[in-house]
């Protein structure tokens, strides 16, 4: 009897070059008690796509080559596991998969129900593709930064995956005192259509001599130390942007599973050198009595169901798309082609089927 299979873009080897990403086949994933099988319609990129591609993760866990690529997923389910309770086939999901199911630019996916939540009724899959991983940790972060409605944000780079979402959650979910970013010349519009009070074009202003002293908690999404010279004294930094704190990489590295003793060695190191980063980035922050960490997000299908699900339903927040490609392999390296070059207004969208 012939093997079942599906196609799942990938990488054979850790790169840097998007004519190096291809497709290949798979056999078919089977499905755990607490999985669902998802016949994928629409992937999203984020940077750690193309970062894991280069290997940069390889220093918290062993993966084996050619490696499935894609986090974020939109899609219907075509098989659900005996422990599932809260869907059925045919439901239309989404979300952003936990690390072990990664994998979701592909024909079909076996992800944890509990990372997803149900596609609104009229949001599109290539919209809700856009949300998972971007959305997500925009949320978390600014729960963790104590946002709302008493308080000012800033939070650089606005029209990338995840400050687009920080800037449309600050004015419809957490009614923010005032929102500030920097974009481009020519995101200006755009920026302040999402929701930002105030956009600085950082072509031509210092936002670091614009906002000396000025808001109350700032959202790093691009690895600034300078980020501290505009947050008050008492005020909070939180960063996804710089190398996560020694804790952070360890659950992390939880969510993957257990490691051998040279993995654990090796984890530990990181650890240790994490948290030395992390003292060295963190002084000038301690000099104004600003509070800084950093922080990494993880997945919620609940989350996406009780906050995302209402503001898609009503249009009050939609991911902004920059571009569309066809899940072949010139259009999945023209996707990462453009991820990698950074400087795409909104999100990439790879569709896999209609």
């Amino acid at each position: 009897m012939e093997t079942k299979t599906y196609q799942a873009a990938v990488v054979k080897r850790y790169t840097s070059n998007p004519s190096d990403y291809t497709i290949s086949k798979f056999p078919y994933p089977t499905i755990e008690p607490s999985q669902v099988e998802v016949s994928v319609h629409a992937a999203s990129l984020n940077p750690i796509d193309y970062k894991r591609a280069k290997g940069l993760l390889r220093v918290l866990q062993s993966e084996t080559l050619p490696l499935k690529l894609g986090y974020d997923v939109a899609g219907t389910i075509t098989k659900v596991g005996t422990g599932v309770t809260q869907f059925e086939v045919g439901d239309k999901v989404y979300g952003r998969v936990k690390q072990e199911n990664v994998g979701t630019i592909a024909e079909v996916v076996a992800v944890d129900a509990d990372a997803l939540a149900k596609i609104p009724e009229k949001v599109p899959f290539n919209v809700a593709a856009g949300v998972g991983l971007a959305g997500l940790t925009a949320k978390q972060v600014l729960d963790s930064l104590g946002l709302d409605e008493t308080k000012s944000l800033f939070v650089p780079a606005g029209m990338g995956g995840v400050g687009m979402f920080a800037i449309m959650l600050a004015k419809q979910h957490y009614n923010a005192k005032e929102i500030i970013t920097t974009v481009s010349s020519e995101k200006v519009d755009r920026a302040k259509e999402l929701g930002a009070t105030r956009v600085i074009d950082y072509t031509k202003e210092d936002y670091t001599e614009v906002l000396k002293n000025e808001v109350d908690v700032a959202f790093d999404t691009v690895g600034d130390l300078n980020i501290s010279k505009v947050v008050k004294p008492g005020g909070s930094v939180i960063s996804v942007a710089l190398l996560p704190e020694g804790n952070e990489l360890v659950k992390l590295k939880k969510e993957v599973g257990d490691v051998n003793t040279l993995g654990k060695i090796r984890l530990e190191a990181v650890r240790r050198v994490a948290d030395l980063v992390n003292w060295y980035n963190n002084r000038g922050f301690k000099a104004k009595n600003v509070s800084y960490r950093t922080f990494i997000m993880h997945p919620n299908g609940k989350e996406l169901e009780e906050t995302f699900n209402p503001l898609l339903a009503s249009e009050k927040i939609k991911p902004v798309i920059a571009n569309v490609y066809p899940f072949t392999i010139e259009g999945v390296q023209k996707a990462f082609a453009e991820a990698i070059d950074g400087h795409a207004a909104g999100k990439i969208i790879i569709n896999v089927k209609d």
